[in-house]
This record gives C-alpha cells, structure tokens and sequence, in this order.
C-alpha cells in the first residue's frame, strides 16, 4: 500500500504544459555558448519522457560551471491557476546533482532571450526560474513547486535567483503574464557535474480550494478518495550514513519507524524523516497558537524527535537539508518535541512561536531561536501558504517508532484546524 495523507478538497483541473506521450513533442538541447563553453548534452523523448542528458562543465574563461538545458515551446493560458503550483513528474540516476532548475517563459518579445539574459535588460523579462531537487529512487516522483516560488530576476552566470517573488512582487509571475505561457526548459546550471533527468509531464496546477465542512475531516490517513499527499521516507545521505527507516500505514495513522545511527566519517547521529510536499491548508488566523501532533510510540524514551513545516523556500529539500545555513535555503521551521509514554495516542502542543528556520544541518538543533530573533519567526503570512511537513529522527542515536495520527493548528482560545 502506498503511504499516503489525505485532505478533503474541491480541486480545479491542472493546466498541461508538456507531455512526452507523444514522441513527437519538441524537446531541444541547448549549451553554455559563452566564451568558448564546454558543456555536453543531448535532449531525447524515450518511453513517454523527455530525457535531459549530459555534463555541465567549468566554462575556462570564466572558471565557473556552464549550463545546459532542454526546452519545449508552446502556446497555453494558464491564468486560471495564478495562486498555484507548477507540477513536474521526474526521476534522475543523478540526484545528487545541485544545480536542477525549472523555467517557464511568459508573454515575452523572446522567449529565448528572457530565458538567457534572466531579466538584466528590458526585453529580457518574463523568464520565470526556480531551482529543485530530485530525490532518489527509480520511480518518477511528483515535485511541486508554488508560482509564488517563481522570479524572472535571476542570475544569468549561475542561474541563482537575485530577487525573490516575496521581497519585489515585480518579479512574480502575473495572470496577465500566464496567459500565455510559451516555452518550459529543464536546467543543469550553476554546478559542474553530470546530469540526467528524465520528465513525464509538467504542469500548472490551481490551488485546493477547501470544502466547507467538519475540519475534524479534512485531513486524514483512511486512504479516502481526494486528493493525496505522498509521505517519502528518506534516510541520511551525507558521507555514508547508516540510518534506516520506513514509513507505512497503519489502521488510520502514519508510522514512521527505523533506526538513527552514526555517521562512520562523522562519528555523530545522522537522522531518518518522512515528509510529505504539497498546498496544505491556510492556518494563518492560528499564528498565536500551536501546531498540535497527535501521536503515540513504543519508544517514547527517544530524544530525538522533530517537525518541521516548510513556508516560503525556493526549494522546500534545499531549506530542509541546509536549514538557514545556505543563502536561499531559509524557510523550513523546525522544532523537537517528546512523546509522552503510553499506549494511547495524545496530543503534543507545540507552539508556533518556538519554531526557527536556522537550524544545524548536523544535529537538527536551532542556531537562532525566535525568542531572540524574530527575523527566523513564523509568521501569520507563513502559515498561510505550508508547502511541506516532516517528522525526525535526528541528532540522537538510537530506535525510532512514531505513529501519528493527526496534525492540527489549535489557536490561543482552544478553537482546532486539522491538517493532517
């Protein structure tokens, strides 16, 4: 069975931008052309995906990566899905590879002049970019990524974004730009290295708009129809780390269970966690309140136990692995509770103004707290717009087993919104 989270949803029809169905899609190839660049790359259309395939390579003039990139043009309106997500279907041999990044060309003169100059001049506006990552494994992965994530002003050497959606609304896309999205380019960009991803389809897909309704049903793990949210279970990759971990479903909750063990190069715990991308709902009236798990563990003597809940991350895996510590990797807040002993599931209030988006990548410890900086606060417009949640393993060697039931936002006053 797949481990899955549901939310009760009324959901608009996703707008498709490329599909690889057909082998006659154009998918085109391009290089790092400047000053005698060096990349290699080929774009193909193999059983039903655009296949990007090459090496990004140190430009010698310049002594910096190059970039390469496969393209498809196209004429499609997607001004209905403004408040959406761009919604990609994708697997790589590659995925440690750094410098994935995603563009849609919108109501430019040039689509391919935007998406060279990255918004430097006049004429070169409109080429919306934003970076991702691709997790392992051998079955394509759905990697969702709001528009509000997207800017058209962006770094044409490294392809790094120089203003964000959230600081200059300028730079965001606009329904009247959607209106006319033109071309999409999958990139290998910024980092040297060899690349290779393959793309079913991509997509702009509108925002879930919420059924009105018990909130003690708009969530849950019964597997009901709706839409869904997968939960992935991933394990630490850093220098040969050793930890292992599972996520299932048991009779109406989620199960997280394995083992955190010691990096060998690090001699220190690494982690395992289980997260789960996707639009959960807005519970920005509950920024004076606590994020509540519902939860129970045969182990509850571990100390390592942490949620995070990710708003506003260029990348919601970059924020996640980095934790503040790497520019453009802020937005993933994080905190450790504990699990009371018991065979009863029970709830575990964590207030929002204890989680912080600096963090140490090596222990999952907080670097600044909120209580002394407000700038790595949740804040109100955060809780608005959560584009992921993830449960811990982390910073303590030892068994894992959490069950989780449900995630609300509870309110100063008592009043709950559940999440999950």
């Amino acid at each position: 069975m797949k481990s899955v989270f549901v939310a009760s949803t009324v959901v608009a029809s996703a707008v498709d931008l490329v599909s690889f169905s057909d082998s006659s899609a154009n998918w085109d190839a391009l290089i790092d052309p400047v000053m005698g660049g060096q990349s290699v790359a080929t774009a193909t259309i193999v059983d039903g995906a655009g296949v990007l395939d090459g090496e990004v390579k140190i430009v010698p003039a310049l002594q910096a990566p190059g970039f390469i990139t496969a393209q498809s043009d196209m004429t499609v309106d997607a001004s209905a899905a403004i408040d959406g997500e761009l919604v990609m279907k994708v697997r790589s041999s590659t995925p440690d590879y750094t410098g994935f990044k995603v563009s849609f060309a919108a109501s430019t003169i040039n689509p391919t002049l935007a998406c060279a100059t990255g918004g430097s001049s006049l004429l070169g506006r409109g080429c919306f970019k934003s970076p991702f990552t691709v997790p392992a494994g051998n079955d394509f992965t759905e990697i969702r990524i709001p528009l509000s994530e997207f800017s058209d002003k962006w770094d044409s050497a490294t392809g790094e974004l120089t203003s964000l959606c959230q600081d200059d609304a300028s730079v965001c896309p606009s329904a009247d730009k959607l209106n006319k999205v033109q071309r999409v380019s999958i990139w290998g960009e910024g980092a040297a290295g060899q690349v290779h991803i393959e793309v079913q389809s991509v997509a702009i897909e509108p925002a879930q708009h919420l059924k009105a309704g018990s909130a003690a049903n708009l969530v849950t793990f019964d597997g009901a129809e709706g839409t869904t949210f997968k939960f992935t279970e991933l394990n630490d990759p850093v220098m040969g780390g050793k930890s292992s971990g599972t996520w299932s479903l048991g009779d109406g909750f989620g199960i997280m269970d394995g083992e955190v063990v010691d990096v060998p190069s690090l001699s220190a715990p690494g982690f395992i966690k289980a997260q789960a991308p996707g639009s959960l709902p807005d519970v920005s009236e509950f920024i004076d309140g606590s994020l509540v798990l519902t939860v129970r563990s045969t182990n509850p003597e571990y100390t390592g136990y942490r949620v995070s809940i990710v708003s506003g991350a260029a990348s919601p895996n970059f924020s996640c692995s980095a934790g503040g510590s790497l520019p453009f990797s802020r937005g993933c807040y994080k905190q450790k509770f504990s699990v009371p002993a018991g065979d009863e599931f029970v709830d575990v209030k964590i207030p929002f103004n204890t989680f912080s988006d600096k963090w140490s990548s090596a222990t999952g410890e907080q670097t600044t707290t909120c209580a002394n900086d407000s700038d790595v606060c949740l804040t109100a417009s955060k809780l608005a717009k959560l584009q992921m949640i993830e449960f811990w393993g982390e910073g303590a060697a030892g068994n894992v087993h959490l069950e989780v039931k449900s995630v609300s936002a509870e309110g100063a006053s008592g009043n709950r919104f559940v999440l999950v």
